[in-house]
């Protein structure tokens, strides 16, 4: 009965998405802006990210084009493949057709997959690959074949292509034999195949690490950078509300029916428990001494569902999780393309406009080059101007850190005599060796960045 419902309402979404990404004012994230930008220079790395969803992106845009709507629907598709390995994860843990079916598709109502449906984002094929991952893992325990274990490091190999957090797998992987007996068993029966998973792993990622090494591991520095442990404000309030987000994302009902649901747990319910808590601890710790994002504990959400909604035996916390997720997937979708004005959306709001004001008010000859010190302001302009003919570069004086992938791509050499529009500070430019003169000029609005950067007009003398 529930699937009758299911199954037409997940169609009515992605028809009410379609509708609000064509009316909408709204514009890309200057994250998501980087990724289709990476994308027109193919590599095996990039500053901060792997590969894979640059790769992706650029064969999808090469079919369907790089429209805004275009681009906004690829994490639907995506999550449609999700779902799908939900649903076979399901299965495979000892549900019914039914029931899994059920499950993929309340997996696509609830909130975490709501608003990243919404967001191009590397954590979109690392989900995917987290779960196809964890499919193989449960066949492990019942079946030790060698297309498992091969399976099993392929998938790995690519979620570790999507981003770095699935180290995360490793780490759980580690954790389920040392703590259980009978997963141990199979891991000591069976290294040879175990050492195929991992030698399809480092097949797989061996491109990406070459890359790093032939660009001094600046991957690994950026994601230190990202801890910052050397700024430790201890702050508990911090750390709860990191959890109560993981909560809501994932509805708060089916929390509840997990929670008070009669099932008795079993070997697979535990092997979930172990791909999910240690992450959310992880990052929790993380929360509470420097910060941490809403998505940084993104795959154990999968596990976490699973988990949970194995365990959900009550009818009415389904039929209430079904109408809470359905009504807060519907508000977000109208809020979207009515271009409601909430402090949530400033990040993608006025971009467009922002970049065709910067490109009317600049002079013939400056509007040719396009300098700007803000990585996200460049990677949105290259996308809202990739009609005209422009070329971008990046302030970024030789031997100084670098702090983004357009130092490396895009710089501005200290030798440029050509007049360009400088979007930041003048002392960005300071390392110039060539005269020139340094005209202001009128600002457009910026509420979608975090400072406000001054215009100036660069003339050659």
């Amino acid at each position: 009965m529930l699937n009758k419902v299911l199954l037409p309402s997940v169609i009515v979404l992605l028809l009410t998405k379609i509708i609000a990404l064509n009316f909408t004012a709204f514009n890309l994230f200057g994250d998501e802006a980087q990724y289709w930008l990476w994308s027109k220079n193919i590599d095996f790395g990039y500053f901060s990210k792997p590969p894979f969803l640059s790769w992706i992106i650029r064969v999808y845009t090469e079919i369907l084009g790089s429209s805004f709507v275009s681009l906004k629907l690829l994490p639907s598709f995506v999550y449609l493949l999700i779902a799908w390995s939900v649903y076979i994860l399901l299965i495979n843990s000892g549900l019914n057709k039914k029931d899994s079916l059920s499950g993929s598709l309340i997996f696509l109502f609830i909130p975490a997959v709501s608003f990243s449906s919404f967001i191009i984002s590397t954590d979109l094929f690392l989900l995917l690959f987290w779960t196809l991952s964890l499919n193989e893992l449960i066949k492990i325990n019942s079946e030790q074949g060698l297309k498992n274990f091969i399976l099993l490091g392929i998938f790995l190999g690519l979620g570790f292509l999507s981003k770095y957090a699935a180290i995360y797998f490793v780490i759980c992987l580690l954790l389920l034999i040392f703590l259980d007996k009978r997963f141990r068993k199979i891991f000591f029966d069976n290294l040879f195949g175990f050492s195929l998973t991992f030698l399809s792993v480092f097949i797989i990622i061996v491109p990406n690490i070459i890359w790093n090494f032939n660009n001094d591991w600046i991957t690994l520095q950026h994601t230190s950078d990202n801890a910052n442990f050397a700024n430790i404000e201890i702050d508990f309030i911090r750390g709860l509300k990191f959890l109560l987000i993981q909560f809501l994302m994932l509805g708060p009902f089916i929390v509840l029916g997990g929670l008070f649901g009669f099932n008795k747990w079993n070997y697979i319910q535990k092997i979930f428990l172990i791909f999910s808590m240690p992450i959310i601890l992880i990052v929790l710790v993380e929360a509470i001494i420097v910060r941490a994002n809403a998505n940084w504990a993104a795959p154990a959400l999968i596990s976490l569902f699973v988990f949970l909604y194995i365990r959900t035996n009550i009818s009415l916390f389904k039929i209430a999780n079904f109408i809470f997720n359905f009504t807060v997937c519907f508000v977000l979708f109208v809020m979207i393309g009515t271009s409601y004005p909430s402090k949530i959306f400033d990040r993608v709001s006025g971009i467009n406009d922002y970049a065709l004001k910067i490109y009317g008010n600049s002079s013939n000859s400056a509007v040719k080059n396009i300098v700007v010190s803000d990585r996200l302001l460049f990677s949105s302009l290259n996308f809202e101007l990739r009609d005209k003919d422009i070329n971008f570069y990046m302030p970024h004086k030789e031997g100084e850190e670098i702090t983004n992938h357009f130092k490396i791509v895009s710089p501005l050499n200290k030798n440029i005599n050509e007049n360009f529009t400088l979007i930041g500070s003048p002392s960005d430019i300071d390392y110039l060796e060539n005269e020139y003169k340094l005209l202001k000029i009128s600002s457009p609005d910026q509420k979608f960045t975090k400072r406000k950067l001054d215009v100036y007009e660069i003339v050659f003398e």
